[in-house]
């Protein structure tokens, strides 16, 4: 019995926390997180950014994820987290080689 009182309280907080597991909302989190300590570095702050924070960015782009998301036949719901997989790669090899800033500034600053 204290199983199925566990489930029924527990339930709901996994299924919204399993949806949240999928590459493009932890890429979100990660890029509001990295582009926060860019920032640091640059001349610039969020505003510039077109947000007001560092939560307002990640938000924005779950938002933006969960409404694309909805729309997205399997198929390319798979290719989707695929993408965004490699994108966290991609960060994380830029965190490795000590060049996320310098890269992240040619994409976002630099025309």
């Amino acid at each position: 019995m204290a199983r199925l009182r566990w489930l029924w309280f527990c339930a709901p907080v996994l299924l919204a926390a399993d949806c949240r597991q999928d590459t493009c909302f932890a890429l979100c989190t990660t890029m509001a997180r990295t582009l926060d300590a860019c920032l640091d570095q640059w001349p610039v702050g969020w505003e510039e950014e077109g947000e007001r924070s560092r939560v307002a960015f990640r938000t924005e782009c779950e938002n933006e994820w969960s409404d694309l998301r909805a729309d997205l036949a399997p198929r390319e719901l798979s290719d989707a987290l695929d993408q965004c997989e490699e994108a966290a790669t991609a960060l994380e090899r830029m965190s490795a080689d000590d060049t996320t800033c310098d890269e992240l500034r040619a994409l976002y600053l630099d025309p």
